[in-house]
């Protein structure tokens, strides 16, 4: 499909390339049909309430609360998906709002379950599950039950934990409206000498931009109202902090990191692990920015040079055909069930593919337990989009694999775990166009995207991840934290992280006051954590270890059975050990080394 002036309307694309939602709903009158079905499942759900001290009582009750949120999915993915093919049509944004709403009002009618369930023992919890007809539905359930009892307050303290929520949500709130409507970026010239105004995706297009100058300027002008607006900025990432310090003093942990790995259950060795494995160790991103300051043939590198291509001539078109076959070429090592299952999913109408007026931006995939996973596309034929594509198929590969082998009640997999399928479907897909090429510039170019989106995904996740960690500690110590203090912290760990090759400037160390995920706490390091684990399995396959794919199959096949930690290590990937990251480190810098051998010959 070549590009077009005019983006396409939905009439114009075959319906191979289009989403099959009848597979959810055949019309949007089923749709209601079981909207009012969830009605009546809510009405059924409240007569359990006061009940659940018996056993055949319990499994009733949680069968019935499974049906229903089962059948509210589907009504809110329907509509929505239906929404993001067209955000023009009314008629889906109302069925998207009044999905959500249904929702919303089925979490209330059984929101009396756990704390009714926590005034029991842990052997009657225990003796009541050993009585439920199917035993190996609601195991894990029950005992994530248990383990999270020490840390659930009196009735009155959680009801006040509750309220709180619409006060405590205040820091992200400020920042959020400070940072999408109050702040306006400023203009500045383009390649061609043409005034335009900043916006963040102008900036990032920008980042990207072959002129020296136009980057520099970007970076400076995108900086400066985040710079003018610094204190505030300060003021609501402290509080968001302090609002962090509170839920964790609330619940009895011994830390906010402690409460924010509880609920994956994960070791606190495994964050320090991930940190300080990759600071012992940061030649090979040290020697990437001395390798960029070569090839851009500049005197200094600074962090707005980091993005732009390095060989951007080389960028070439892959049409989506094309893109299909060279991904269900390069996952053939996972063997033919997979590459089955994979080719019916591009088939059967699994992926609405190209852009059109009105759709929905960017790319994602979302599963369905009832039926299959979705994936949005805006395929515009380029090698960006064709890695994209092998992203978002694993997403949806890992999610058609748990839902099909997991009772539902197990079958959602963690945040920590979800990067290891999008990610290896990326790096085999790199190792198959490296492989098949003959040109060394292709080669080139393929080596710089992939090593460009290491450092994102996995080294600026680290790092950020170090920030957090520093600013939490700050606070729960006793100190204080300052716009100056942050900065401060910022340049300190940029500069250890980037080596003395980068040259730092004043507006770019301000770059911790606009990141939203420090409002999520302590989130972006499972990024890496996921990456790494992804970029071990692929090692160990490169180096000829076929057992490992066999292993990462189960591994997709998991979803919430077990805590991410265990799953990993029946993949014998252990996030405990500096071992995922220290095979990272090295294949990042092996790519680094392969780099800098093509670009001198």
């Amino acid at each position: 499909m070549t590009t077009a002036s005019a983006i396409p309307k939905r009439s114009d694309i075959q319906d191979q390339h289009k989403w099959q939602l009848s597979d959810i709903y055949p019309s949007d009158k089923a749709w209601e049909a079981d909207y009012e079905e969830v009605q009546t499942l809510i009405e059924k759900g409240k007569a359990f309430a006061g009940k659940l001290s018996e056993s055949n009582e319990l499994y009733n009750c949680l069968q019935i609360r499974n049906e229903l949120s089962k059948i509210a999915f589907s009504l809110f993915q329907y509509a929505r998906l239906n929404k993001d093919l067209d955000n023009r049509e009314s008629k889906y944004q109302a069925m998207t709002d009044r999905a959500a709403m249904l929702s919303s009002q089925a979490s209330a009618a059984f929101s009396f379950v756990e704390p009714e369930l926590l005034k029991l023992t842990d052997d009657k919890l225990l003796k009541m599950a050993g009585e439920f007809p199917k035993t190996d539905i609601y195991d894990f359930y029950i005992n994530e039950l248990i383990r999270s009892r020490k840390h659930i307050r009196s009735e009155e303290v959680e009801e006040l934990l509750a309220q709180s929520a619409m006060v405590t949500r205040a820091p992200d709130s400020i920042f959020t409206m400070l940072d999408d409507a109050d702040i306006v970026y400023p203009s500045i010239k383009d390649e061609n000498g043409n005034e335009v105004q900043l916006t963040k995706q102008r900036y990032a297009k920008f980042l990207e931009s072959s002129d020296a100058r136009v980057r520099a300027d970007a970076s400076n002008g995108f900086y400066e109202p985040y710079k003018a607006h610094l204190n505030t900025l300060s003021a609501s990432l402290s509080s968001s902090v302090n609002t962090d310090i509170f839920y964790s003093k609330a619940r009895k942990f011994d830390s906010c990191l402690a409460a924010s790995l509880d609920g994956d259950n994960i070791p606190l060795s495994v964050y320090h692990s991930l940190l300080d494995n990759t600071e012992s160790d940061l030649a090979g991103l040290h020697k990437y920015v001395e390798l960029r300051k070569k090839l851009l043939k500049m005197d200094q590198v600074h962090p707005y040079d980091m993005v732009c291509p390095l060989f951007p001539d080389r960028d070439y078109d892959v049409n989506y055909d094309d893109a299909v076959i060279q991904i269900m070429e390069a996952v053939k090592p996972l063997g033919d069930k997979y590459c089955a299952k994979l080719k019916e999913a591009f088939d059967s109408r699994w992926i609405d593919v190209y852009e059109t007026g009105g759709k929905g931006s960017g790319a994602y995939s979302w599963g369905n337990y009832s039926v299959h996973p979705y994936v949005l596309m805006n395929y515009n034929d380029t090698v960006d989009n064709m890695f994209t594509l092998a992203h978002e198929m694993g997403h949806a590969m890992h999610s058609y694999l748990s839902n099909k082998t997991q009772p539902y009640p197990k079958h959602q997999y963690s945040i920590f775990v979800a990067e290891v399928a999008s990610t290896l479907n990326e790096g085999l897909l790199l190792e198959h166009l490296l492989k098949k090429s003959t040109d060394k510039q292709d080669k080139l170019y393929l080596l710089n995207r992939h090593i460009d989106n290491t450092v994102g995904t996995f080294f600026n996740q680290v790092m950020y991840a170090r920030f957090e960690l520093r600013i939490h500690e700050e606070v729960e110590k006793g100190g204080a934290l300052s716009s100056d203090l942050m900065t401060s912290i910022w340049k300190e760990l940029t500069q250890q992280y980037y080596g003395q090759g980068l040259t730092l400037d004043e507006m770019s160390i301000l770059k911790w006051s606009r990141i939203p995920h420090f409002y999520r706490t302590y989130y972006v390091f499972q990024y890496a954590t996921s990456y790494a684990a992804s970029q071990a399995i692929l090692t160990r396959f490169l180096a000829g270890d076929e057992s490992v794919i066999e292993k990462y199959l189960g591994l997709l096949s998991s979803g919430g059975s077990d805590y991410p930690i265990e799953l990993l290590k029946k993949c014998d990937v252990d996030m405990g050990t500096g071992g995922p990251v220290k095979a990272t480190l090295k294949l990042f810098a092996d790519q680094v080394d392969e780099m800098e051998r093509l670009s001198q010959g």
